[in-house]
């Protein structure tokens, strides 16, 4: 099993989930040939600091 890990900071208010999406879905449409496993999401940050986003897809190769 294999994991791709991906990670953005919010600095451009509201933009990063939309960011994440293209990045995640250019990743996958690069890679026709696996099979998801399992998808995990987490944020750190908050009002005082600047908000982080990581979502992780694990994966395996198909032969």
């Amino acid at each position: 099993m294999k994991m791709k890990l991906f990670g953005k900071e919010n600095t451009k208010k509201n933009l990063i989930v939309l960011e994440l999406e293209k990045e995640i879905n250019n990743w996958l449409e690069e890679h026709p040939n696996i099979r998801i496993v399992n998808i995990k999401q987490s944020s750190s940050g908050g009002s005082l600091h600047v908000t982080k986003l990581f979502i992780s897809v694990w994966y395996e190769d198909i032969a």
